[in-house]
């Protein structure tokens, strides 16, 4: 009884603290059901859509997106996506 006890408590445990494992990669983390995900995503597709504008400054372009990655806790990412 007590191994099914502690076994229970594991899945418990894990399963709450899921959340605390945040992804910032968008292929990775699952976008419904993770806010970070999806902020990196909102990210993402601001950067991409700005840089396909003839035109656009895409200096302007890298400090908006970096500040955007940075408020969603996910600069690293942002850094490697922006290269």
């Amino acid at each position: 009884m007590k191994h099914y006890a502690l076994v229970a408590a594991a899945a418990m445990f894990v399963s709450m603290s899921s959340a605390a494992f945040a992804e910032c990669d968008t292929h990775k983390g699952d976008r419904d059901t993770d806010k970070q995900t999806a902020c990196s995503e909102k990210c993402e597709d601001a950067f991409t859509s700005g840089k396909q504008h003839y035109g656009s400054n895409v200096d302007k372009l890298k400090q908006e997106a970096a500040a955007c990655f940075e408020k969603c806790g996910c600069a690293e990412h942002g850094a490697q996506y922006m290269k």
